[in-house]
C-alpha cells in the first residue's frame, strides 16, 4: 500500500489516521469553517473536510468526493477542472505555494463568490518526495475588490503566479498592463518606467511571444493564459486594473 492510500477514503466526518497527514491537521480541517482538503499527484481527490462539501453544495451521504477528479463532481466547477488540475501540478512543479482567485458559484444558494484558493505541495516524509497537493479555500473580504472581480457576474478564475517561466517579473507587470489596453505612456506611468524602457521591453517581450502585432501577441496571450494572470504587487482594491474578461 502506498502512502496516498494510506489516508483512506474517508468521510468528511471521520478522521483518518495517516504517516502523510498528521491527526493534529486532520483535527484541524475536521474542526475548521473554512474549506480545506487533498489532491493526490493525478489530482484526485484524497481528502475534503465538511466546510469544502458545503462550499461546493454537494450532500456527503450522497456522494463521496474522495476518488474523484474535479470534471467527476456534481457541481459547476467541474467545467473548470483542466485549470484546477494545471494549478495542481504547477504547485508540484515549484513546491511552494500558489494562489489563485476562483469565482463560482457556491455556497447553499449557489451565488456567485470570489474565494482565494491556496495550494501547498505534500511531502511524504520518509521520501521527501512531492506526492499530491493540500487546498485551502478562504473568501475574498475586501467590498472593493470583490465588486471588482463579480463585475461581470460569470465564473472564471485568476492566477496570481505566472502560466510559464519564460517573462521576468517587470515585463510580467508590462503584460499585464498592455492586456488593459493601456497605451505605453500610461504604463510608464503606473510602474514607474520611462516611455522608452517600456517600449524596449514590449519588443523584447513580442520577440519571446513570437509575435510580430498585438493582435498577434493578445492572442498568445489566451492560449497561453497570460489573459488570466495578476501580479500580485499590481492587486491593489480600489484599482481599475482588475476588469479583465473573464
Amino acid at each position: 500500500m502506498n502512502s496516498i492510500e494510506k489516508i483512506g477514503r474517508s468521510s468528511p466526518d471521520t478522521k483518518p489516521s495517516s504517516s502523510v497527514l498528521p491527526a493534529q491537521l486532520l483535527m484541524l480541517w475536521g474542526s475548521s469553517k473554512e474549506p480545506w482538503g487533498v489532491k493526490d499527484i493525478d489530482s484526485k481527490y484524497i481528502y475534503a473536510n465538511r466546510a469544502y462539501y458545503h462550499l461546493l453544495k454537494i450532500d456527503p451521504r450522497k456522494f463521496c468526493i474522495v476518488g474523484h477528479l474535479d470534471d467527476e463532481l456534481p457541481s459547476p466547477i467541474s467545467e473548470f477542472a483542466s485549470h484546477f488540475q494545471q494549478h495542481d501540478r504547477q504547485t508540484i512543479e515549484h513546491q511552494d505555494r500558489l494562489c489563485s482567485i476562483e469565482i463560482h458559484p457556491y455556497e447553499a444558494d449557489q451565488l456567485m463568490r470570489p474565494y482565494y484558493f491556496d495550494k501547498y505541495p505534500l511531502y511524504e516524509e520518509q521520501t521527501r518526495l512531492c506526492i499530491g497537493t493540500i487546498f485551502h479555500a478562504r473568501k475574498v473580504e475586501n467590498v472593493l475588490l470583490k465588486k471588482q472581480l463579480l463585475s461581470r457576474a460569470k465564473p472564471g478564475y485568476f492566477l496570481f503566479y505566472p502560466p510559464e517561466n519564460v517573462f521576468t517579473e517587470k515585463e510580467l507587470e508590462v503584460i499585464f498592463c498592455v492586456l488593459q489596453n493601456m497605451s505605453s505612456k500610461l504604463i510608464a506611468l503606473h510602474l514607474g518606467l520611462s516611455p522608452r524602457t517600456v517600449e524596449n521591453k514590449l519588443q523584447v517581450i513580442y520577440r519571446k511571444a513570437g509575435a510580430h502585432s498585438l493582435s498577434q501577441f493578445s492572442e498568445y496571450c489566451r492560449h497561453k493564459g497570460y489573459d488570466h494572470y495578476i501580479p500580485q504587487k499590481l492587486l491593489s482594491p480600489a484599482s481599475q486594473l482588475l476588469d479583465m474578461s473573464l
